[in-house]
């Protein structure tokens, strides 16, 4: 293992052949990682455990314990580590497999050492960012859960006083109009008017239970704008607002009264759809990346396209066991589409 400083990252290299290994080492190392190697699939889960790498690059053709297995178990232990399978490129298909059995991507041997690098450096990014994010969406979560809390408590007071007191009844009308005014400031997005994303976590964890415990289907879609930074960058942020209020009405005309339509947060959006299974789920998704394509044209008499990338989860599902998986799974249907070009529907597996 290098005595480099890890800063960029570490990685675990594991491949049985001796060449590749040192070869795979020294191009990594000189990119800035730190790397930690094993040359057999029972080797790599021994120094998984005590490396602690923020990256697994392995062969999946091993002898014995395979690079297949590694991945099972490595996926089993943390589930959101990348792990990125090497394959000959006669097996391409293999690593295919892999990929949908939890790998994040994929290169085949012979390696071009330039798209290693590219390849460990772009799922490393992306792992950063997961993490990142779900710090913000954890302190998110808690503050707005304090918020409403308080906001509830409010709520509660205003009720008593109606109960209690007999004045006119303009006045009870004022204080019912203040508690609406008071659920829509802590349920609504102030600038696309869809739910925000406490209410969204409140509403997917009843839908949720409500799922689980009667057997019902649930579909889940996350949605991206895509080149959304591109568009603030070149337009300003007015532009990229009125940009997110299109998208916000189409999504509101598109849904039913019993769905909901929520700002996950900056350029994202989801929706929970009670009682529909992945076909109709497919077809709402495709219908609205239609609309967005056909109908967003131009903004504040600007000639800006937009379109959207839609992932779908949908249960019941025997790998989604709680709310947290079922995000996830739609995530990561919604990171493939924008890997494969973006404006498109996946449903994940």
């Amino acid at each position: 293992m290098s005595d480099r400083d890890d800063s960029m990252g570490k990685v675990l290299v594991v491949d049985n052949d001796p060449k590749t290994l040192k070869v795979l080492e020294m191009r990594l190392r000189s990119e800035g990682y730190t790397i930690a190697s094993a040359v057999d699939g029972k080797q790599a889960l021994e120094v998984f455990d005590t490396a602690n790498p923020d990256l697994v690059l392995v062969d999946v053709n091993m002898p014995g314990v395979s690079g297949l297995d590694v991945l099972a178990e490595i996926k089993l232990k943390i589930p959101e580590m990348p792990v990125v399978v090497m394959t000959a490129f006669s097996s391409e298909e293999v690593a295919v497999d892999a990929v949908r059995k939890g790998a994040n991507d994929y290169v085949t041997k012979p390696f071009n050492s330039k798209e290693i690098c590219q390849v460990v450096r772009e799922n490393l990014e992306r792992s950063r960012m997961l993490k990142n994010r779900g710090q913000l969406i954890q302190k998110l979560e808690a503050s707005s859960t304090d918020l409403i809390n308080k906001v509830k408590e409010l709520e509660g007071y205003n009720r008593e006083l109606i109960n209690s007191m007999s004045a006119k009844s303009e006045i009870l009308g004022d204080l019912e109009t203040t508690n609406r005014k008071l659920r829509e400031l802590y349920t609504r997005d102030g600038l696309t008017n869809l739910y925000n994303h406490a209410y969204f976590q409140e509403r997917l964890s009843e839908e949720f239970s409500r799922c689980k415990r009667y057997n019902n289907v649930l579909s889940f879609v996350m949605i991206d704008i895509d080149n959304f930074k591109q568009i603030n960058d070149n337009y300003g942020h007015l532009v990229g607002d009125e940009a997110l209020k299109r998208v916000s009405n189409l999504l509101m005309e598109s849904i039913r009264g019993i769905d909901i339509a929520a700002r996950y947060g900056g350029e994202e959006f989801a929706l929970i759809l009670p009682q529909i299974g992945v076909k109709g789920a497919k077809q709402l998704a495709e219908r609205l990346r239609h609309g967005v394509e056909s109908s967003i044209n131009n903004i504040n008499n600007q000639p800006i396209k937009i379109t959207i990338s839609l992932g779908i989860a949908t249960m019941p599902n025997p790998q989604i066991k709680t709310k947290k998986d079922l995000i996830k799974a739609a995530d990561s249907a919604l990171y493939k589409v924008k890997r494969n070009g973006k404006n498109g529907v996946l449903v994940s597996e």
